[in-house]
């Protein structure tokens, strides 16, 4: 039987692994093996998709618009069941993303997910993007007070 810091070490690696070879490596074929069958993603605004096809549906055209994106971790915490993870993501817009056809810009954002994982998968992911910087950065939104 694994001790706590066992298991906090093995859902950490977990999470970095996803990370690395879904997002980093841009292979969101790989997605099952990373997640349950029944994985809830939460992505505030961009609703709650439930299994693992609408996850790697999503993926798919997530990395499709933007086929260079790479999530640095900045910092990375876990307590039993959950992992927390701050990232920057930088990428270029080079399809289609929210609506908007491609611009070629480049667009960078903070991101904050927090990862359950049960039996050594992903159950479920609270994903918090700043959304609103990757509006601005492909032309779909400027705050009144930028000039």
């Amino acid at each position: 039987m694994q001790d706590s810091t066992q298991i906090t070490k093995s859902n950490i690696e977990v999470v970095r692994d996803y990370t690395n070879n879904v997002f980093n490596d841009h292979s969101p074929d790989r997605v099952t093996e990373y997640v349950n069958p029944d994985v809830k993603w939460h992505g505030g605004t961009l609703g709650t998709i439930e299994g693992s096809a609408g996850l790697k549906a999503m993926l798919e055209g997530f990395i499709g618009a933007l086929p260079d994106l790479h999530a640095a971790e900045q910092d990375i915490f876990a307590q039993g069941d959950k992992v927390a993870v701050r990232y920057v993501v930088e990428a270029t817009h080079k399809g289609n993303l929210f609506g908007a056809p491609a611009t070629g810009r480049a667009i960078r954002w903070d991101a904050v997910d927090i990862y359950r994982i049960t039996d050594g998968k992903i159950s479920e992911e609270w994903a918090a993007d700043d959304s609103t910087a990757i509006l601005h950065a492909i032309g779909l939104y400027t705050a009144p007070w930028i000039s």
